[in-house]
């Protein structure tokens, strides 16, 4: 293309990007794609892939299940500190549609991703489990970091060109941060509704416990549209042409209930953890939204362990989490300015979780060498297009949120871990591993009787 032709087009390309409506600016905050885990807490449930429910004969079963409190035989302090790294990729730059015209930043054809990484290390999970003598009844209290996101962004805005049109388009460049983080404090209450017979071991035993968790909820967002220098140049971080927020700090009560039973050499767990909901204020450029809710999902996991010899423990647990549950305000506000709210979705999954232990009885410290894999469905924002698109906007708009919104998998996690006891049986300490594609996490708990 001669010089004379060039610019032209390029006046006619950025006069077709300022015009573009709002449908070409939403989707800020939900571009850079977003994937929780609610996972139990404990190095020794993480070494044994998650497969706790069945299990629960530690302080955290305060979480995973209070039925199972009643296994803990003396009063037992518990605290865990977590190493997190996950991945995140979201959409860059490129070119979506059209060719290439290698002006300026139009080199690249295709789509190009980059990875937004979020480390954290802290204290993850603090407890009390105290068992009164001579009685059926466990108690227990503890504080629990369910959920702690944060991550940013830059896009340098994608190019497009529709069919139907001889000039291309360009998104709007934007930065986003997003910080969220869902602590718990919780206590728990567990009875032995038929006790251990010794004369008869075999004999079907059965607990209950349930509890309520006071959930402390913050949020901290933003997203900022910028223009270009020009069409094809860089971003103008000095021109800002949209900006929307997440804010919201609140307190919410959900019960957590759960049941054991035991019929050696067979254990059955199950819990119901309710989601609680909390409230925060979505701001546009064009104001407040009405009733912005995070709605934590509720999970319900059910599971078995067995114990194949006296050295040997199997476990496993299926883990129902109604993601869905984030759809509607979180995500579905987000969507609010391009009219599309209901083609956003956070799907439900149902997670596998298998371990296994082997008690090494006969070295020093006792060792349990520990190991699990747990597949985790693709639980991400996805985008599905109406099938009704008859505007170049909206058509556009459709090929740049599935490319932005299709980078979700399902992932395979194996873990590993080791339990040692020191101090005559008085302290126990485990360690736990979990690795997958986009994220890596290390536990390391310490539990004193």
């Amino acid at each position: 293309m001669n010089r004379e032709a060039r610019v032209p087009a390029t006046v006619l390309a950025a006069a077709m990007m300022l015009a573009a409506p709002a449908a070409a600016r939403a989707q800020t905050s939900l571009q850079i794609p977003l994937q929780f885990n609610f996972l139990n807490p404990g190095a020794k449930s993480m070494a044994m892939g998650g497969a706790f429910v069945a299990l629960a004969d530690d302080a955290t079963a305060t979480f995973a299940n209070p039925g199972g409190l009643t296994q803990i035989g003396q009063t037992e302090v518990s605290f865990e500190g977590r190493l997190t790294r996950t991945t995140t990729p979201f959409l860059q730059k490129g070119r979506l549609s059209g060719a290439v015209t290698n002006n300026g930043t139009d080199t690249i054809q295709g789509p190009i991703f980059a990875d937004s990484h979020d480390t954290h290390f802290g204290p993850d999970y603090l407890s009390l489990v105290y068992v009164p003598r001579g009685t059926r009844v466990v108690v227990a209290g503890y504080r629990h970091e369910l959920a702690r996101i944060d991550q940013e962004f830059v896009s340098d805005g994608v190019f497009q060109q529709d069919p139907a049109e001889s000039a291309s388009r360009r998104d709007f460049p934007q930065t986003g941060s997003r910080s969220l983080s869902v602590t718990g404090y919780g206590g728990s209450v567990a009875y032995k509704l038929r006790a251990e017979d010794r004369n008869h071991p075999d004999r079907l035993r059965a607990s209950i416990g349930g509890g309520l968790v006071v959930y402390r909820f913050n949020l901290d967002s933003v997203f900022v549209r910028y223009l270009n220098t020009d069409f094809f140049g860089p971003i103008d971080f000095t021109s800002e042409v949209g900006r929307g927020t997440q804010i919201g700090k609140d307190t919410s009560v959900a019960p957590v209930v759960g049941v054991l039973m035991v019929k050696t050499p067979l254990r059955i767990g199950v819990t119901y953890r309710h989601g609680a909901s909390f409230d925060y204020v979505t701001t546009t450029t064009t104001g407040p939204l009405p009733g912005s809710q995070f709605r934590l999902p509720h999970t319900l996991a059910s599971g078995a362990s067995y114990q194949l010899t006296p050295d040997v423990l199997l476990a496993g647990e299926v883990t129902y989490v109604n993601y869905a549950r984030l759809t509607q305000n979180f995500v579905s506000d987000q969507a609010t300015p391009s009219g599309r709210q209901d083609d956003f979705e956070v799907p439900s999954a149902a997670e596998t979780h298998i371990g296994v232990q082997y008690y090494a009885r006969t070295l020093p410290l006792l060792p349990r060498f520990r190991a699990g894999w747990w597949f985790d469905p693709d639980h991400s924002v996805a985008y599905t297009p109406p099938g009704t698109s008859t505007t170049v906007t909206d058509r556009l708009f459709d090929e740049r949120l599935t490319t932005a919104l299709g980078q979700g998998k399902d992932q395979n996690h194996f873990t590993t871990g080791l339990g040692l006891t020191l101090f005559n049986q008085h302290c126990e300490v485990n360690a736990g591993f979990d690795v997958a594609a986009t994220a890596t996490r290390f536990s390391l708990s310490v539990i004193v009787r």
